[in-house]
């Protein structure tokens, strides 16, 4: 199963909501703008570069470190003599079991 880029829904949120928490009754607008700290907050709520996100998430990879462990088990049961040897020297990918096509339409589901 693979994602297309266009598939993606991006949801966007800030790290500070302060129109959130105005809105259930804590303005700390005004503590923040006596410290000067409105354009900070700006700044880390800034722009979400949705092609850019959308891009990495679709090339990203996620491994497995359980199945990647069992896999170099596996594979010692068979060879006694790869014991103590690196993934690559077992001929194995190098950081185990990708998961990335799960991870990808899991999220698609869990943002709508």
């Amino acid at each position: 199963m693979s994602v297309e880029e266009w598939e993606l829904i991006v949801q966007i949120e800030n790290l500070v909501d302060l129109l959130s928490l105005t809105h259930h009754g804590c303005d700390l607008r005004g503590i923040y703008h006596a410290q000067d700290l409105i354009d900070y907050f700006g700044m880390v709520n800034g722009p979400t570069y949705m092609t850019l996100v959308r891009h990495f998430w679709v090339r990203a990879q996620l491994y497995d470190l359980k199945a990647s462990q069992l896999e170099m088990e596996e594979k010692v049961l068979i060879d006694p003599s790869l014991k103590g040897k690196t993934r690559a020297e077992m001929g194995l990918e190098p950081s185990g079991t990708k998961k990335s096509d799960q991870v990808s339409w899991e999220s698609q589901w869990s943002s709508q």
